[in-house]
């Protein structure tokens, strides 16, 4: 054999393992995007927020992050406001929302969780943290914080869950019990406290708090509905609720909707 042929022999051999290689390495490529797409698939967040303006004029942002994982559904209540809370109507104090599979079941949820920071407000002062990781279940007379419960779509704001620290008479058969809650405490601010209307509750959750509950095998973020309510103050004082194409806070004006995932 030549060297010439040789030589053209061992070119045409590289070249065919080159391609072999390439080839491999595509598949295997192709194989890794599909798991890592499907793994994040999998821990998928629904992010519901609203933005807009309390009754007393003072400009709020909430945010609820729901993850479904297994049997457990993780709710994140995010008071994200661009300026500090200054009244009972500025803070968050309920979330109303459902969850449907394509065959119209809702899941039986169960309360296993509800945790947060709890400050006591000072006026002339910086606020003063009571307990890190507090616990704000309700179940009894006199615990005061959130309470779960299901609801009756049927009616205001018409959807199948909520968790609240607040009465929500305004809302009646879909409030929460006034004898486990209690007013504005462990409702959820940002910022610093400066005016005496939110000094005067004994607890108050800064910024965040985190609830969560079980039964939700055979359920995915997908069956989440784009519907919810935000609840500020009392009564409420002001209910945000989402509209097909808008957010509107009701009686007061338009809000911006962004559900994201």
């Amino acid at each position: 054999m030549s060297v010439f042929t040789l030589l053209r022999f061992l070119i045409l051999e590289s070249h065919t393992l080159v391609t072999e290689m390439v080839g491999k390495m595509k598949k295997l490529l192709f194989v890794t995007v599909i798991l890592l797409c499907g793994v994040s698939a999998a821990n998928a967040t629904i992010i519901l927020s609203a933005s807009g303006i309390s009754a007393k004029g003072v400009d709020v942002t909430f945010e609820a992050q729901l993850t479904i994982s297994g049997d457990i559904l993780t709710v994140i209540l995010i008071n994200d406001s661009p300026v500090d809370s200054l009244n009972p109507d500025d803070v968050l104090g309920s979330f109303y929302f459902d969850i449907l599979d394509g065959d119209g079941m809702r899941p039986v949820l169960a309360y296993n969780s509800a945790t947060g920071d709890t400050y006591k407000g000072v006026k002339n002062g910086p606020d003063i943290l009571l307990e890190t990781g507090a616990d704000l279940q309700a179940f009894v007379s006199g615990d005061d914080s959130w309470q779960f419960k299901t609801f009756d779509e049927a009616f205001s704001p018409f959807l199948g869950f909520g968790i609240g620290t607040v009465g929500n008479s305004g809302l009646f058969p879909n409030g929460f019990d006034g004898n486990i809650v209690d007013g504005v405490d462990f409702a959820i601010y940002t910022g610093e406290i400066t005016t005496q209307p939110l000094v005067n509750p004994d607890y108050l959750v800064k910024d965040t708090a985190t609830f969560t509950f079980t039964g939700l095998t055979g359920f995915t973020e997908a069956d989440i509905l784009p519907e919810f309510a935000f609840g500020l103050g009392t009564a409420p004082d002001s209910l945000l609720t989402p509209e097909p194409a808008t957010m509107v806070l009701l009686g007061l004006g338009g809000l911006v909707l962004r559900r994201k995932r």
